[in-house]
Formats: C-alpha cells, structure tokens, sequence
C-alpha cells in the first residue's frame, strides 16, 4: 500500500488545506489522492506538488508483504514451497 504523508502533523493540516485551496477541491478529496484511493489527473498532481513543493514523503509497504510461491515437477506435484518476506 502506498500512501504520501508528511512527519509534522501540523505541516500535513497546513498541505492538506493548502492543496485544497490550489486545485478547487475539499480536504476529503485530498486525502483519498494522498492515499492512492483517486487516481485521476487531479490526484497525481496533487501528490505531484505535496511531494516536490511541500516537503511530503512516499510512504510504501510494497516490500513487506510475505508471499509463499509452489515450485512444482513436471508431474505438477508440490516439491517445495518458498516464503518471500
């Protein structure tokens, strides 16, 4: 899950009603962009500007997720499972 979030609560708050001022929209609208639930031209350029202008960070667990993958034989028999952290 990705996700664009800033380490002061204060500067979010600040960002958040800053970005809704620029681009015509309510703070509700630049939280589901920050959140990767929009993705509309709208939302990318706001994430655009929170992350180059207002000092936000990318935030992504993508690396975390613990996957298992089944190595099978010709025969599709399991010989072996595999765990990736």
């Amino acid at each position: 899950m990705q996700r664009i979030d800033w380490e002061d609560p204060k500067k979010k708050g600040e960002a958040y009603a800053y970005l809704a001022k620029v681009f015509g929209v309510k703070k509700s609208a630049v939280s589901l962009a920050m959140s990767f639930k929009r993705n509309s031209l709208k939302a990318a350029q706001m994430r655009s500007v929170a992350i180059c202008e207002l000092g936000a960070k990318l935030l992504s667990d993508s690396g975390s997720e613990v996957r298992s993958t089944k190595i099978l034989d010709s025969k599709g028999n399991v010989v072996k499972v595999v765990t990736f952290k």
